[in-house]
């Protein structure tokens, strides 16, 4: 996201000389700002009392990107353990999905894209069982690409049937 929004330079140990020291307040608030608002609850109260970004990114990163062993531990619980709420949202759930699996190789850990697909799938509410019947008929395995595309699809055509219905 600071990569998107043109923030990624915040996170550099000094200001570059091209940018103003008000300027470069301003991204470090911004950026902060930006850090924290894709942090749960749960999390931004240990980064709340730091201002720079680039502090507040070493301190996550050391809490949760850590290779130790129980890092690693921690983030396959997280893995095999990630089930969809019934309700949410399809969309947020498959990012998530693609957090975590970031997260695990960050880490090192090797999770193969088949197995990844099926994990994806297996974590659906029963909303889905028929989509991911229909996905793994006849197949002798599943790409995580295929899957993804397939989850998307079966979104928008449902977004796009709800619409015409309310309209």
């Amino acid at each position: 996201m600071l990569n998107q929004n043109r923030m990624k330079k915040a996170l550099l140990e000094k200001k570059p000389d091209s940018i103003t020291h008000d300027d470069w307040e301003e991204l470090q608030e911004k950026a902060g700002s930006t850090i924290r608002t894709y942090l749960g609850d749960e999390v931004v109260h240990h980064v709340i009392d730091l201002v720079n970004s680039k502090e507040i990114w070493d301190k996550l990163e050391k809490m949760y990107m850590s290779k130790s062993p129980s890092s690693k531990l921690y983030l396959k619980h997280r893995f095999y353990l990630f089930k969809m709420s019934e309700g949410s949202n399809l969309i947020q759930h498959v990012n998530q999905f693609d957090q975590i699996t970031a997260d695990l190789g960050r880490v090192r850990v090797k999770v193969e894209d088949k197995d990844k697909a099926m994990m994806l799938l297996c974590s659906l509410t029963p909303e889905y069982e028929t989509l991911v019947t229909a996905l793994l008929a006849n197949k002798e395995t599943i790409t995580m690409q295929l899957a993804t595309d397939s989850l998307l699809g079966h979104h928008n055509r449902h977004q796009q049937h709800g619409s015409r219905a309310n309209s």
